[in-house]
Formats: structure tokens, sequence, C-alpha cells
């Protein structure tokens, strides 16, 4: 039994030693990287890194956990030095293969532990505490909020601090959901938060992004200031030169000032300019804000040349009907339909970070200011129907109780309420298109013409593959409610044949004289 005991403590004794040349063999050494290491050494509340592929980003994101981890204060009751840390991204997919894939490059299970792959994903480093040296207990959590409810996912959290991964794809109200997350762990017995944020980095988003207004028009001061910082491009966008390459239409050499450059290959940026448009190399090469297309726009029909319009203005004859998407970040659509079938689309009402209750004093605001007079018809998602498991009412109910009569339209399947919004697009009225969009109406008009999209899983017999389901992201929500503005205005009465019916949603309505995807 002593001989066991003896081998165990001595195997035991071993791994303590292995884990303590791990730990001095990790190279966090950023001090090459002027944009990162500012980055890592400010103690802002928040912290957003912005830069091109290949910038070394979330190399540097997943790095910080251990640096801050490694700066907690030790508890007093058996010297370790106690964290937990939560790290966000829009989807599990991305999470697993893109996300985790780096993570693990740093910190290999072989090394740290195995992982643990049931949700909630969850890796737990430890480190023994050794004579003076204090140990370390750091609980790292990947979430996906990809869903509405996900969001909830955040209420029970104690955490240290929360690193958003790709924080272009999440909304505004995530990162406000962890606000009052961090900084909950350790206990005070325990030592307590010597430090407590949140940090993101994300690819540059375009101009109408959260990221975008907080980091250059409505900086947040003050104790718990919110910081941006901004690498340099891999490549810059010049006039013409001798020794430049051209791509996209324009002149590209590589920037001096790149960072990461010494861990990727010989000529990676050069690589990434064949084939790709301008908007794409402006935000993956030159690190610039700008909209990119990804993957199958949901309504390839749509042409933004020919279907906005500047300055459209409402006729006061006609009622004013709203298509509505409920859930954590409302959105709604403003528009009218004439006897001829032609749509014109006035107005737009989008939130980043409001409940339902407030975003209805803002839709009956804009009610009687804008449209004035004019008779309100509202449609909204059949699931609004659904009772809130907090407060016990509808979604509709709560636009009732503010003097609101909206109502359900006949179906929530995504394939009729994307046939529905594209039916105006591909009819002609006197030579032109039955849509016409206002100009002022920006946010739809980017979910239109690809923001919201169906992203692209692979090539099969040399062509592209796409998802079935349309990616949940910033442009999802004006898109959904687009949908359900033209499918209760009454196009979804265009999309019968014969007596035919089918149930789609829960709804029973007309079977689909087309064939959807």
């Amino acid at each position: 039994m002593a001989r066991r005991q003896q081998a165990r403590d001595t195997t035991n004794r071993k791994k303590r030693i292995q884990k303590q040349e791990v730990m001095h063999g990790l190279n966090l050494d950023f001090s090459n990287q002027p944009t990162v290491w500012k980055f890592l050494n400010d103690n802002a509340f928040f912290r957003g890194l912005l830069g091109p592929v290949g910038s070394g980003k979330s190399y540097a994101c997943a790095s910080e956990i251990m640096l801050r981890a490694v700066k907690q204060v030790a508890s007093p009751k058996d010297n370790v030095k106690y964290s937990r840390f939560v790290v966000v991204r829009n989807s599990y997919p991305e999470l697993r293969t893109t996300t985790i894939k780096t993570w693990l490059e740093i910190f290999p299970e072989n090394q740290w532990g195995a992982m643990r792959w049931s949700p909630p994903l969850t890796h737990h480093l430890k480190l023994p505490a050794r004579g003076d040296i204090a140990g370390i207990d750091c609980e790292v959590i990947f979430l996906a909020l990809d869903q509405p409810k996900d969001v909830r996912k955040l209420l029970s959290l104690e955490l240290t601090g929360a690193w958003v991964n790709e924080a272009r794809e999440l909304p505004l109200s995530i990162v406000q959901g962890l606000t009052h997350r961090v900084g909950r762990f350790p206990t005070k017995s325990n030592g307590g938060c010597a430090w407590r944020g949140i940090w993101a980095d994300t690819n540059p988003p375009d101009s109408d992004s959260w990221w975008h207004n907080l980091a250059e028009k409505e900086p947040i001061k003050g104790k718990f200031k919110w910081n941006f910082y901004r690498q340099p491009g891999g490549m810059s966008e010049v006039g013409y030169q001798e020794d430049a390459i051209q791509a996209g239409g324009k002149y590209w050499i590589p920037n001096d000032k790149a960072e990461n450059i010494r861990n990727l290959p010989p000529g990676y940026y050069e690589q990434q300019l064949g084939g790709k448009e301008l908007d794409w190399l402006r935000c993956y090469v030159g690190g610039k804000y700008v909209y990119v297309k990804e993957g199958k726009s949901v309504w390839q029909e749509f042409d933004a040349s020919s279907m906005v319009d500047d300055q459209i203005q409402p006729d006061k004859e006609l009622p004013i009907q709203i298509g509505i998407d409920f859930g954590l970040t409302p959105a709604c659509v403003f528009g009218q339909r004439y006897a001829t079938g032609k749509w014109h689309i006035l107005h737009e009402l989008v939130s980043e970070d409001m409940g339902l209750e407030r975003f209805a004093q803002m839709l009956l605001y804009e009610l009687n200011t804008r449209f004035e007079n004019m008779e309100p018809i509202i449609w909204g998602d059949p699931a609004g129907s659904a009772r809130d498991q907090i407060f016990e009412v509808t979604s509709f109910d709560h636009l009732r109780s503010i003097g609101l009569n909206a109502r359900p339209t006949a179906s929530n399947d995504f394939k009729v309420r994307r046939e529905a919004g594209a039916m105006p697009m591909t009819r002609m009225i006197d030579g032109d298109s039955a849509l016409r969009v206002d100009s002022r109406c920006r946010k739809l008009i980017k979910s239109l013409a690809g923001g919201y999209h169906f992203k692209r899983v692979g090539i099969s017999g040399g062509t592209d593959r796409f998802r079935d389901a349309p990616n949940k992201n910033m442009h999802s929500h004006i898109g959904d409610a687009f949908g359900y503005l033209l499918l209760g205005g009454g196009e979804h009465k265009r999309l019968v044949h014969g007596s035919n019916r089918r149930s789609y949603g829960g709804a029973n309505i007309a079977k689909l004289d087309f064939d959807v995807f």
C-alpha cells in the first residue's frame, strides 16, 4: 500500500512539474504587435480589437484569458487564483470549428486536460500551488448565442470576464447582457476580482453597425469606458504603381505596418486577392469598415438600382401597413400597398438593445408623428401569440395595451415569408418593379441586398452549396419584418393554386404554387 501511495505521489508530482513547465513554455508575448500589445495592456472595462483576416486577433483574445487569470488575487484559503470566463460566438458550428480550434492550439487537451464537449462546452485549466507560487483554477465556458432564447443562458452566469469572438455577428444586446455578469467571480472570500470586464474581436463590420457607432461616433467614456483598437490592414489600396497588384478594380501593395506577418506564410495577403470583389478585399485584406455580401441572398430578386427611390412620400388616402419581428431585437417595416399591386416601403424602425414594451412606445410615436391620421394595420409573427413565461402575456397583448391592434400573419414558415417578399420584386407594373423602397431605409436595403443570407457550406459537383435555413444575424430581424409586412399585406393570396391546402408553421394556407429552393 505504501509503495502504491508513493508511486501515486510521484506521478502527481511529475504532473504538477510538467504543468508548471507548460505554463512557462507558453508564448504569450505580443510586444512585436503594437496594436495588440496596447489592447492587452489596457484595463478598460470593455476593449474591442478590429483587424483584417490573419492579424492574430483571436489568438491574442484567447491568450488574454490566461493573462487575466494569472493576474487574479490568490485565495487566502489555498493560495489558488480562481477565475471563470465565458467565450461567446454567434453559433455552435463557428464556435467548434473556429474559436475552440484556436483555443486548443494554445491550450491543448493533452497538456491542460480534456474539454467537456457536451453543453455547456467547458475547459477547466488547473495548476496546483507550488511553494510560494500561487496555483491557478481557470474555468472557461464556450457559449453560442445564436437564438433569442439563448440570451437567457447569461442570467445564471457568475463570471470574472468575457470574450466576444467575431462581435460583428452579434447584436449589442448580447454584449450589454454580459456587462452585469462579469465581476461576480470569485467571491471576496476567495480573493475577489483583480479585474473585471469584456473584450471582443472582429473583422471589420459595416458603417451602420453598433461597433462603428461606439468606436467612431458615440464613444462610452468614464470609469467603465469602452476602448476600441484597430489594426493596420494587411495590404494598402493605392493608385496605379508599377509594382502594385491589381484586384477588384484597384491596386494593392503590402502594408509594412501589418501585424502578425511573421506567423503567416509568405505572400499570405497577396494570395487573398484573386477572384474577390472590391468590398471583400477592403474588409478582409484592407481592414476597412465596409459592407460585404456573404453567402446567397435570401432575396436574390432584389435589385437596388431599380427598386430604391429617394424620398418616397406616403399616400394619405391609404392605410399604413407595418410588419414587425418580435424577439430581443424588435424591428418593423412601414409600407403601403396600392390597388395595382405596387408596394412602397416608406420607413424602418430597428432596435439594438430594447424590450418590446419600449419598442412599442417608439412605434406609437412614429405613427403619431410621421404617419399621423393614417390607419395602421400591423402584422406580426404568429409565434407572438404565445404567452411570455415571465409576464404571461403575448407580444400582441403588449401592442394592444397601448392601442395598437396587431394581428398574426397566415404563417410563420420562412419559405412562405420569403416568397411573399419576392413576389413584388418579380412583378412589373407600367414597366417598373412593383417594389419601391425609400433610400432612407438603409438597414432594410442592406438586408435585402444580401445582409440576410444563406451561409455557404461547401462545394458539391462544382456547385456552391448553402444551408437550408438563413443565417440569423443583425440583418435578419429587419428582413423578417419585411417578410411579415408583405405576407400580411396580401402577397400570400398570390401564392395559391387551386383548392389544395397545406399546413405551414401551424397555419392552414393554400399550397404554394412554386418550388422553394
